[in-house]
């Protein structure tokens, strides 16, 4: 079954307070993956997004484990 980028990058249920030891790994491949993402955008794209160039770029500086 082929799934689209959208499924496969889905935002991971995650409980508070519960351990999760299959959602804490999936969501660090999706901060690594949007954060890459991120880091291809040029100065144009983010303005064709509303995004500030400065935030964009401290956020795809973030390690994967950080929120």
């Amino acid at each position: 079954m082929a799934y689209s980028l959208a499924q496969r990058w889905a935002t991971p249920q995650v409980a508070h307070g519960k351990s999760n030891l299959l959602g804490v790994p999936q969501l660090w491949l999706q901060r690594l993956f949007w954060r890459s993402e991120l880091a291809m955008l040029d100065r144009d794209q983010m303005r064709d997004c509303g995004l500030d160039p400065a935030i964009i770029q401290e956020e795809a500086n973030k390690p994967f484990w950080r929120d």
